[in-house]
């Protein structure tokens, strides 16, 4: 579009005329928003979600059940919302599988068994494939989902030290 103006001005009965000229354009602004998550609540991945802890015991004569908080082994998750995804744990390092897991002995190869679940009933093993928690529609804010361990009685006495294992989990949409 040009737009003439005219400028005319007066100066002791002499006129003078210009003329300016505009043009104007448009441009289009757009975002394009992809399905996405993140473990955490920020547009800063977490990197450590903390540890499940089952705390010190003398023996296992019973089960030992712990639930997971934030920030020690919940996992937060924040997806864009609509998003159909799934959370799988892994079995961890120390040869764990759907029916158990191990926590290693930092000095010895001893290991203790535990199970980490999805529900409170401890019911439902969490683990990979069918056994990984899907969701079909994320919803619009963050999400934490608490972990059920469970350390699992022994027949035994077990050898005296720190029990470990490091677990991984995957977001998959």
């Amino acid at each position: 579009m040009v737009i003439n103006v005219r400028l005319c001005s007066v100066l002791l009965l002499v006129t003078t005329c210009s003329t300016a000229s505009t043009v104007t354009d448009t441009f289009t602004v757009s975002a394009t928003i992809t399905n996405g998550c993140i473990l955490g609540s920020t547009t800063a991945s977490t990197t450590q979600l903390g540890t499940i802890d089952f705390g010190t015991v003398g023996d296992l004569s019973s089960n030992v059940d712990v639930v997971s908080s934030s920030g020690a082994g919940s996992v937060v998750v924040t997806c864009t919302p609509g998003t159909a995804m799934s959370i799988a744990l892994d079995y961890g390092l120390n040869g764990g599988t759907s029916s158990a897991r191990y926590l290693s002995n930092s000095t010895s190869s001893n290991k203790l068994a535990y199970q980490l679940y999805r529900d409170a009933s401890r019911s439902t093993v969490w683990g990979t494939g069918a056994l990984a928690y899907s969701i079909a529609s994320f919803p619009a804010t963050t999400q934490t989902f608490p972990v059920y361990a469970r350390l699992l009685t022994s027949g035994t006495v077990p050898a005296a030290g720190t029990y470990n294992d490091t677990v991984t989990v995957t977001l998959t949409w």
